[in-house]
């Protein structure tokens, strides 16, 4: 799945990181709880349509809305909540996100019907838009700037594990225990760390001082344009495939059953892998070589499997995919941030929306092409050439940023 994402450390009075310079870690840890929660909420309740369309009475369209209203939400009030909060303190800012999004899965657990359940999700997604975006800024801030691709790869890295090893546990919990069960672990997990948060985050200050026009103005950054573009492309271009990976591996070399589960299994091996690698590369090498460079290997990776018909090729071939697919995320939100450290949870958050809004397109491509006649093959190598696309923009993006000067 989100790179999530001059210095960082100029909008708050002082930096933990100017103190001890791995004093970051544990911080940006349980803001990794956070994004964990987050990351299995997202998509939890994908895996249990039938549970919970036949407890609430409605077909699995429907209840699959639930998903949908999530990402919708996220998508479009990432970047206005990023905005209209940024003189709110942001120790405070995170509390009252993770909070709202606590309750929301409480209060979603005990809907009585379809129409309460995506209110909730409404609500809930909103604690997440808040949350996400603010817990990536104060990482590059506690980090400081020789560790920020690090931080900024611990926080994805949530996001990754929670999708990798967070769904499918909240999946078993909700196919045994109720669809109730589900959210109720997505609640636990979250007040977690909120709880550890609230010990253990030092205070910081909102953003500086930005007229409100300024911060919208950002929208308009051709920069910051460019590099949300490059995750919407890269994160489509991935997900036409992903999505429908079940389909394409069998036509393509007969995968299907356990070795199917073994193969998504390896692809989000990689996932962890490609989202906490990401970091080292990013502060060594700079963030728009690391983008480029891992847009390349997922594009790699799938032209493997768009020619491969041995089982055993396509299975290595997701390990690189996944590692890929999550690597280009935390690169570009660190470019983000190098462009406008004073706004860095505005801009995140806009990265935040190209991914949601790259997954929808992604998903929708991938179902028409399918649907259309193409063959398997044909079809993950349309996202090759998008993917090819995204890593030359990346590197375009790596020479306008100058964030690696």
């Amino acid at each position: 799945m989100v790179c999530m994402t001059t210095e960082t450390t100029s909008p708050h009075r002082h930096s933990p990181s100017d103190e001890r310079p791995d004093r970051w870690i544990v911080p940006v840890a349980l803001l990794a709880i956070g994004t964990f929660a987050i990351g299995t909420d997202s998509f939890v309740l994908a895996g249990i349509l039938p549970e919970l369309s036949a407890d609430l009475e409605v077909s699995e369209g429907a209840a699959g809305q639930t998903v949908t209203a999530f990402a919708i939400t996220y998508a479009i009030a990432a970047p206005f909540l990023s905005v209209l909060t940024h003189r709110v303190p942001r120790k405070t800012l995170i509390a009252i996100s993770l909070a709202v999004f606590v309750a929301m899965n409480v209060a979603g657990a005990l809907s009585p019907n379809l129409a309460v359940l995506i209110t909730t999700r409404v609500l809930c997604a909103l604690g997440a838009a808040g949350f996400t975006p603010t817990a990536n800024a104060v990482a590059t801030t506690l980090a400081g700037p020789a560790a920020r691709g690090r931080a900024l790869s611990v926080t994805l890295g949530g996001i990754a594990l929670g999708t990798v090893f967070g769904v499918p546990l909240g999946t078993f919990l909700g196919q045994h225990l109720g669809w109730q069960a589900s959210l109720a672990f997505v609640a636990l997990v979250g007040l977690a760390a909120l709880v550890a948060l609230a010990v253990a985050l030092s205070h910081l200050d909102g953003e500086a001082a930005v007229a409100l026009r300024h911060r919208f103005a950002v929208m308009g950054d051709r920069r910051v344009a460019l590099v949300v573009l490059i995750t919407a492309l890269a994160t489509g271009s991935g997900i036409l495939v992903y999505t429908y990976i079940a389909p394409i591996v069998h036509d393509i070399a007969g995968i299907s059953g356990s070795a199917l589960a073994a193969g998504l299994l390896v692809w989000g091996v990689g996932g962890a892998i490609g989202a906490f690698g990401c970091g080292w590369f990013t502060d060594r090498i700079g963030a728009g070589l690391t983008s480029a460079l891992a847009i390349m290997l997922l594009a790699a990776a799938l032209s493997v499997i768009a020619l491969a018909h041995s089982p055993w090729v396509v299975v290595v071939a997701m390990l690189f995919g996944g590692i890929g697919s999550w690597a280009f995320v935390a690169p570009n939100n660190h470019m983000l941030t190098g462009l406008h450290p004073q706004m860095a949870g505005v801009v995140i958050s806009f990265n935040s929306t190209g991914t949601y809004v790259g997954q929808a397109a992604g998903a929708g491509i991938g179902g028409v092409l399918l649907t259309s006649g193409l063959d398997a093959s044909a079809t993950v190598l349309i996202s090759v050439a998008g993917l090819l696309v995204a890593a030359c923009l990346a590197l375009v993006a790596r020479r306008i940023t100058r964030v690696e000067a």
